[in-house]
C-alpha cells in the first residue's frame, strides 16, 4: 500500500470515528490548529515504520509489509482533571481495537500517561499498525 494511502486510510477512520463523531478538535500532521483554549483537544501522528518484504513467490506476488504507529496525543486543561480525556481515549481504543480498514490492520491500543504540560494535562493512545503491498 502506497505510504499516502495508509496514511489517509488512518485519518480518515480518526476524523470520522472520533474527531468528528466527539467534536474534537484535532491537530493532523503539517495542519495548524486554531488555539484551543480550554477545550480538550488532540495531536493526531502517523508514524510508520520499516517496510520489509515478508513473503516469497511468483513475480508479482511478493508481499511487503510497512509497520507503524499511530499516536493520539490528547490534552485537556490543567486542573480539569482526566474523566474526560479518559473518555476520549476509550472512544480511540474502541474505533481502532484489532480492525481492518481498507487495508491498514490495526492493533491492540495501549494508553500512556505523560501527565501535565506547562497549561495542559496530557495522556497518549498509541495504535500499533500494518499495512500490506502485493507487487
Amino acid at each position: 500500500m502506497a505510504w499516502y494511502t495508509m496514511h489517509n486510510v488512518i485519518r480518515s477512520r480518526f476524523r470520522t470515528q472520533v474527531a468528528n463523531a466527539l467534536s474534537l478538535t484535532t491537530q493532523y500532521d503539517n495542519h495548524v490548529i486554531d488555539n484551543p483554549g480550554n477545550d480538550n483537544w488532540c495531536r493526531l501522528t502517523i508514524l510508520p515504520g520499516e517496510t520489509k518484504q515478508v513473503s516469497i513467490g511468483a513475480p508479482s506476488s511478493n508481499r511487503e509489509r510497512t509497520v507503524g504507529v499511530m499516536i493520539a496525543q490528547l490534552f485537556s486543561p490543567v486542573q480539569a482533571g482526566d474523566g474526560t480525556i479518559l473518555e476520549i481515549a476509550e472512544s480511540i481504543r474502541t474505533a481502532f481495537k484489532r480492525v481492518t480498514d481498507t487495508g491498514v490492520v490495526f492493533q491492540t491500543p495501549s494508553l500512556k500517561r505523560v501527565g501535565q504540560q506547562i497549561d495542559s494535562w496530557q495522556i497518549n493512545v498509541e495504535c500499533p499498525f500494518y499495512a500490506d503491498e502485493i507487487g
